[in-house]
């Protein structure tokens, strides 16, 4: 078995479209939410939400043993067709072959008014004692659809060349999912549709997930993931969307003050309104239903559609039946499946193909840094299964935590909607080429006559850090990406950390979409370990020296033992050295329009903002039986995003939709006793999500300059200490 982290969503390699970038919007957007107004002025509490306190089973199963065969009834293949709805996901686990032992889900009511769910241990456990263990056929995961084609193409039943699928026949899950051949060929044909990525230039995995998520969503009772689905954020009463940083409202986006995220926030938003406005409505039938309404309405259907043309193949999708049974996806939904697929989801380096993966329970995990503050861990088997232990004892009651990898603050908001106080992986990151470097060691060069960079320095740098000796071209990358952070010392990986980083290096996102992307961009800095990044620290000593006999010196050494914090080449030199980090960290500082004690005040009314905007929802959703839900729909008008008109002319829902949390369709609630669901306010609910972006946003930049100012301490400290030596080194 193998360990692995929480897949990590490298936007950098996501692409640049100038159309998106230096502009509070990017691109038409087709379901835009109103502005919210006046969240701090709603006040009230929220209530603890119903059926808490889930025990899991205790008797332990064998994690070899078969699942149960999935349902296609009225239960939607959870086995509790007689009990409330949505079943807990351990019963539902246990019961479908999975394995739980001495783990249950809490919910959990903060002073605040905030609620949350807990992995919670409901015994003690040992080190290396099993927590949980989930077979492939019950996780959500799109090569599940991949292996289904591809079996079917095997024995003979079209839909996916069958050369080349032994591999995903050998992994496949898809059987026992019961996915149609036919619908899982018409999936194939959307993944082939989704933006691809420079480096492989497959389709994106996040885009491929959120479709494979709408798909299980759109089956309804056919799914046996149906009750895991009800447990999902968006889709729990009580639990919101994540707030992953593209569904961000984008004048929050622009107070986080950080150039680098903002443009990475901007790339992300083009390329979900790409797909959510153009693409799935265009590929699920949406179209047509715009272009009747556009025509009702008088309005030109190419303005209707924001001018779009079809790309290649989407003629030959669209002509083909919908594997969403003719419901319509449209930016809203899809960005509430691309949001839960980014903050849900494993990276499986291990089985025929890496992969990622939604595993039920295993999710509810909550992040901890750095790893050894986690007290569980998960692996992976060849089979496709996934299973969480415990890496140290564990007391009853104590929360179960994971460590997703080795994320600052930066990729967590983009790929997991939140941030860290404080996080040890957390940096300030920014470019640096051979003109910054030369301007950062003006006047302690090598160039006797400049003060500047000579030839064999800006040679020497080009060589150590990959740069191009011009900044452009050569042969080099134009710049790289280095980091300061607060970090007190030189941090050097454990060996389980360095197997599980490396198991996460073959998970991590390296088909993100690039359609159109230049490669020549910043190369990524590494995890933080240092107060200052080692190519940086390389680059200033280097710079900063007057004697070419170093040149042979250093030739055979490596970027990391020239740059490594410990080491040093001569005392009076590293003194100046660390007066230069300490300008610069000092005007990256100065660069904010805002102090940290400004920043402080404003995290504590926005903090207010959060629990009046919360208490808000609750103070205004609806709760509803099933009996007044048939009613209040039947009196309704149809929404275009929950419900699509099939062949005889009714109208089919989804059924469960992000607008009516708790709740399913009345044709998915046959047989299911359901203990009530939640309408929202539209207005609250934009409310409350604008007022979590901007606390967000003040968080993350408070986060940014406790960093900057964190290692200006480190940096100072470091040269008093310098300063002490009698010794030149």
């Amino acid at each position: 078995m193998k360990q692995f982290s929480r897949a990590r969503v490298d936007v950098r390699r996501w692409p640049t479209e100038p159309a998106a970038l230096g502009t509070s919007t990017a691109g038409p957007r087709c379901s835009a939410p109103a502005r919210p107004a006046q969240a701090a002025n709603q006040t009230g509490s929220t209530s603890k939400l119903a059926g808490n306190n889930y025990t899991a089973a205790s008797s332990s199963i064998n994690s070899s043993s078969s699942s149960s065969s999935a349902s296609s009834g009225g239960d939607g293949g959870s086995g509790f067709a007689a009990g409330h709805w949505p079943p807990p996901l351990e019963q539902w686990l246990v019961a479908h072959g999975g394995v739980v032992n001495g783990v249950e889900l809490r919910q959990v009511l903060y002073p605040s008014g905030a609620s949350d769910r807990l992995l919670v241990a409901s015994r003690d456990h040992a080190a290396g004692d099993l927590l949980v263990s989930v077979p492939a056929a019950l996780q959500l995961r799109y090569d599940n659809i991949e292996a289904a084609a591809a079996a079917a193409a095997a024995a003979g039943g079209g839909g996916l060349d069958a050369a080349g699928t032994d591999d995903l026949v050998a992994g496949a899950g898809g059987a026992s999912l019961g996915i149609p051949p036919a619908e899982a060929a018409a999936l194939l044909r959307l993944f082939d549709e989704m933006p691809r990525g420079s480096d492989t230039g497959a389709p994106a995995w996040q885009f491929k997930q959120a479709l494979t998520f709408l798909y299980h969503l759109s089956r309804g009772a056919a799914s046996p993931l149906q009750p895991y689905l009800a447990h999902l954020p968006g889709l729990a009463p009580g639990v919101p969307t994540p707030r992953v940083a593209m569904l961000m409202y984008d004048d929050a986006v622009d107070e986080l003050q950080y150039g680098a995220l903002v443009q990475d926030i901007h790339n992300q938003k083009y390329w979900l309104r790409h797909v959510g406005c153009q693409l799935m409505p265009r590929l699920t039938g949406g179209e047509a239903e715009a272009e009747a309404e556009a025509e009702a309405q008088g309005v030109a259907v190419g303005q209707a559609q924001g001018g779009a043309k079809a790309g290649p193949g989407a003629a030959a999708v669209a002509s083909s039946a919908s594997p969403f049974g003719g419901l319509v996806v449209d930016e809203e939904l899809f960005g509430w499946a691309a949001a839960v697929a980014m903050s849900r989801c494993f990276g499986l380096s291990r089985g025929p193909r890496p992969t990622h993966t939604c595993v039920p329970l295993v999710d509810m995990a909550n992040h901890v840094a750095p790893r050894e503050a986690s007290n569980a861990e998960i692996r992976s088997g060849s089979d496709g299964h996934v299973a969480m232990f415990a890496k140290k004892q564990i007391r009853a009651g104590e929360e179960i935590s994971l460590t997703y990898g080795t994320h600052d603050n930066h990729n967590l908001l983009l790929s997991y909607g939140f941030t860290l106080q404080p996080n040890p992986y957390d940096g300030f990151y920014f470019d640096l080429n051979m003109e910054t470097i030369e301007s950062l060691v003006e006047g302690q060069g090598g160039d006797p006559g400049t003060g500047g960079l000579a030839a064999w320095q800006r040679e020497l740098i080009a060589q150590k850090l990959g740069l191009a000796v011009g900044g452009e071209g050569g042969g080099g990358a134009d710049s790289i990406r280095v980091y300061l952070s607060g970090v007190t010392a030189e941090a050097q990986p454990t060996a389980a950390a360095a197997a599980q980083a490396s198991a996460g290096s073959a998970s991590a996102v390296t088909d993100a979409p690039a359609a159109g992307s230049s490669t020549s961009g910043p190369v990524a800095a590494g995890p933080v370990r240092q107060p200052v990044d080692p190519r940086l620290l390389a680059a200033l000593r280097i710079g900063t020296l007057q004697d070419r006999a170093w040149e042979k010196m250093l030739a055979g050494r490596s970027v990391e033992q020239i740059g490594a914090w410990g080491s040093l080449l001569a005392r009076q030199q590293e003194i100046t050295i660390m007066q230069l980090l300490t300008a610069l960290a000092s005007a990256l500082y100065s660069s904010f329009p805002t102090t940290i004690q400004q920043d402080r005040q404003l995290l504590s009314s926005a903090s207010l903002d959060v629990a009046a905007a919360a208490a808000a929802v609750t103070l205004t959703t609806k709760s509803t039986t099933p009996e007044l839900q048939e009613a209040a729909g039947a009196a309704a008008p149809p929404s275009s995003v929950a419900a699509a008109t099939s062949g005889s002319g009714a109208r089919r829902e989804w059924p469960m939709h992000p607008s009516r949390p708790g709740a399913i369709s009345s044709a998915a609630a046959a047989g299911k006793e359901q203990a009530g669901s939640a309408s929202l306010d539209p207005a609250a609910a934009a409310a409350a999500a604008h007022a979590r972006d901007a606390a967000e946003a003040v968080r993350f930049r408070l986060g940014l300059k406790t960093t900057l100012e964190r290692n200006l301490q480190a940096v100072v400290a470091r040269a008093k200490e310098l300063d002490s030596l009698k010794q030149v080194r």
